[in-house]
């Protein structure tokens, strides 16, 4: 089973979980491709698309190629400077398989911490006052955030796409369609 992991980065964030995935793969044939560098062939039995979360959904490059796919097994991850497990969190996810499911089969998805770029530190701190200017809470979460995705992170991502990446060979082997996960 070929599978593809295709990304897009900003601040680095979604290009090392996209990294980690991959080289956590169990899979014999993978590919991984940075859209910076162009878009590939997506002749992958499964496809795993990267995104650093924009206005709650997937990056403009990424929300492009997930809409162009059809008939492909699909899996999600982002990466956002934001509380992973927040409503923004979830709505980011909810918007990038809305890009897919129509056409394709989703795998899963999931959105891990990944850290705020400077530029964009730099952006809110000149902001002066409103809701997405820089405030205690914000300069302690960014703090706190620096280090993601973490390690850890990026182990479990790898092992829940495994898994999904096992049954669908599986279901495969019993001529079961994969029956897709509701985002």
């Amino acid at each position: 089973m070929k599978v593809q992991v295709i990304y897009h980065s900003q601040s680095g964030c979604t290009e090392k979980l996209a990294r980690g995935i991959f080289d956590g793969l169990k899979c014999e044939e993978k590919t991984l491709h940075n859209l910076a560098d162009g878009v590939p062939e997506t002749d992958g039995d499964v496809i795993l698309l990267g995104y650093w979360v924009d206005q709650a959904g997937p990056c403009k490059p990424i929300r492009e190629l997930a809409e162009s796919l059809e008939g492909k097994h699909v899996g999600l991850f982002a990466t956002m400077a934001f509380w992973c497990d927040s409503n923004h969190g979830t709505k980011a996810l909810q918007n990038g398989a809305a890009c897919v499911q129509e056409k394709n089969t989703v795998i899963g998805g999931t959105v891990v911490n990944g850290h705020m770029s400077r530029k964009m530190i730099d952006m809110f701190r000149s902001m002066g006052a409103g809701p997405h200017s820089a405030n205690p809470a914000s300069e302690a979460r960014w703090e706190l955030l620096k280090d993601h995705p973490s390690e850890k992170e990026i182990a479990l991502v790898a092992e829940r796409f495994n898994e999904r990446i096992q049954l669908l060979e599986i279901l495969r082997e019993k001529g079961v369609a994969f029956p897709g996960v509701a985002i």
